[in-house]
């Protein structure tokens, strides 16, 4: 069965818009409660008490981008699909975690607003990029599959066009 990139970026599309909606209308609220109390911990020992007010919550949603991935891969095992999506919620919440940490600690430590943008910028984007990645490491054969037909399908057209202009 032939991967269809157009069919599988039109249901990302589908769920994410609405999934997104969901996050910002109501979700996120409830996710930064639930951070602040799974992470006051760590977050408490850095001196962090409240994170409402911080621009790392903007990232996130990034959750929603994962979960609509780990949804739609084709060809994905139950069990790995269960167990990656299960994993990659854990490692994202960690990496908002380290996200929140790093924002905190450079703005402390920065004599310029611009000081601290610099060390928060790399960081958010890798959070950013992030759940990209790790859905890329859970499907990887879907991928492999994927760019696989993706070149044969271009090998077949240029050896076409090649094919054509040499019986011309």
């Amino acid at each position: 069965m032939k991967p269809r990139p157009l069919l599988l970026f039109l249901e990302f599309a589908a769920l994410t818009v609405p999934l997104t909606w969901f996050w910002v209308a109501w979700a996120q609220q409830a996710y930064v409660a639930f951070f602040e109390l799974a992470a006051s911990p760590v977050l408490g020992a850095l001196g962090i008490v409240n994170v409402a007010d911080s621009p790392a919550l903007k990232r996130f949603v990034s959750y929603v981008p994962f979960v609509v991935l780990m949804v739609i891969t084709p060809r994905l095992d139950l069990r790995r699909r269960l167990l990656g999506t299960g994993v990659g919620l854990v490692l994202i919440f960690l990496c908002h975690l380290g996200l929140v940490a790093v924002e905190h600690l450079a703005v402390e430590a920065a004599t310029r607003p611009e000081d601290s943008f610099s060390r928060v910028f790399p960081l958010a984007m890798f959070a950013d990029a992030f759940p990209f990645i790790l859905w890329a490491v859970i499907a990887n054969r879907f991928l492999r599959e994927l760019l696989v037909f993706a070149f044969e399908t271009d090998a077949g057209k240029s050896g076409d066009a090649e094919g054509s202009e040499a019986g011309s």
